[in-house]
C-alpha cells in the first residue's frame, strides 16, 4: 500500500544505498547484470547534473525509490539548440514494485522540474507506465534521435511540463 513514504532530495550520504537499490532493481532486466548504478555515479559528476532534481523515496527509514534528472539539449533541424531535461534511471525496490510508488515518485519529480522552470523531459521507457503520467512518444512532435531514421524510433518519450 502506498502510504507512509517521504520524497526528498538525495544527499551524498544516500549514494551507496541508492547504488545498491538501482543495481538490485535493474539486475538482469535488460541485459545480463546491469550498468544503471554506474551511469548514476557518472551523471552526478556531470556538468548537467541537477542536485535539486535527484530524489529518493523513503519508507520506514529505507530508501525504496530514486529518480534523477540532468540538463541536456535537443537540436532542431535548423541547428537551434533547445535546452531540455533527460531523466533516469528511475526505480523502485523490487519488493514494492507495481504498488503505485513509481507513479507517485514520477509525478512528484515532474512537478518539481516544472517548479524549477523546466518545460520538457526526454527519456526512454515503457509507454504503458510513463503514459499514465502524460508522457507521449517524441515522434508525435517530430522529435527523434539524430542517428535513427525518421519513423523508426517509437521508444523515445517526452513529457511537457
Amino acid at each position: 500500500m502506498t502510504t507512509n513514504y517521504t520524497i526528498r532530495v538525495e544527499t551524498p550520504a544516500d549514494y551507496a544505498e541508492v547504488s545498491n537499490l538501482v543495481r538490485e532493481s535493474f539486475w538482469n532486466v535488460y541485459a545480463p547484470g546491469c550498468t544503471e548504478h554506474y551511469v548514476i555515479e557518472h551523471l552526478r559528476k556531470s556538468e548537467g547534473f541537477i542536485k535539486e532534481l535527484s530524489f529518493v523515496m523513503e519508507k520506514n527509514g529505507r530508501i525504496i525509490g530514486q529518480n534523477i534528472f540532468f540538463k541536456t539539449e535537443i537540436t532542431a533541424s535548423d541547428g537551434t539548440k533547445i535546452p531540455v531535461l533527460s531523466m533516469g534511471p528511475i526505480c523502485i525496490a523490487n519488493d514494492l514494485k507495481r504498488q503505485g510508488y513509481g507513479k507517485i515518485l514520477l509525478d512528484y519529480s515532474f512537478g518539481k522540474a516544472a517548479e524549477l522552470g523546466f518545460g520538457a523531459v526526454f527519456f526512454e521507457g515503457n509507454i504503458d507506465f510513463y503514459g499514465k503520467s502524460g508522457c507521449e512518444y517524441a515522434s508525435k512532435y517530430n522529435i527523434r534521435y539524430h542517428s535513427i531514421p525518421e519513423g523508426s524510433d517509437p521508444s523515445c518519450q517526452c513529457f511537457f511540463l
